[in-house]
């Protein structure tokens, strides 16, 4: 399967007004961020008035959740565990990490709206966690569990916690999500397959490829 199937690449076709509220919203916001984003502005990117804007999306909350909606984290979450799960948990991970980090390289601008939605309404924030976060994180956590499983136990050498390791893991990969397309002061990976190996070898360095 290739990331683009995983994290399909978001676009949007405004056949109606709510669609091309939408897609302005998703560039003007990646821009500028929610708070920094006036109405106005929103407005002539989409090309209709301000009054329509409220009418389809009363408060800027509601069209937050459309977009993360739009997003579909949920369809995402649900093809990554259906499609790293069977896998051999190394393996699992670096495709989880590649895919990822190809997500973050072709379409930047979605990893940004999702940031600056979730981080500038903590309602959203905690909702997000629970949902989705979460459920990622427990992935990861049954990939490590059986990655460390597997390994022949040693006193002088024990297996990592998989919980510490799985949120460890996936700090690494909102690294280049942080430093990459948000502040944009890291290059983005240009090579995910590369990086998604070094990362996982961090954790599982008999498992280097």
């Amino acid at each position: 399967m290739e990331a683009s199937e995983v994290f399909p690449k978001l676009r949007l076709n405004a056949t109606d007004r709510r669609t091309q509220i939408l897609a302005a919203a998703m560039d003007v916001f990646s821009e500028r961020g929610f708070h920094g984003a006036r109405t106005r502005d929103l407005a002539e990117r989409a090309g209709v008035s301000e009054a329509l804007i409220f009418r389809h999306f009363p408060t800027k909350e509601d069209l937050i959740r459309a977009i993360l909606e739009l997003v579909g984290f949920e369809e995402r979450l649900r093809a990554m565990e259906e499609t790293f799960e069977p896998l051999p948990p190394a393996e699992a991970l670096r495709r989880l990490a590649e895919y990822t980090l190809t997500a973050l390289r072709d379409d930047p601008r979605t990893f940004r709206v999702v940031f600056f939605g979730i981080m500038e309404t903590p309602e959203l924030a905690g909702e997000f966690y629970q949902r989705f976060l979460s459920r990622m994180l427990a992935l990861e956590t049954r990939l490590f569990e059986r990655a460390y499983a597997e390994r022949k136990p040693s006193p002088t050498d024990p297996a990592p916690n998989p919980a510490i390791a799985a949120r460890s893991f996936h700090g690494s990969l909102l690294f280049y999500n942080l430093a990459g397309a948000i502040a944009r002061f890291e290059p983005i990976p240009e090579d995910p397959r590369s990086m998604a190996e070094a990362i996982v070898a961090l954790y599982l360095p008999e498992e280097r490829t």
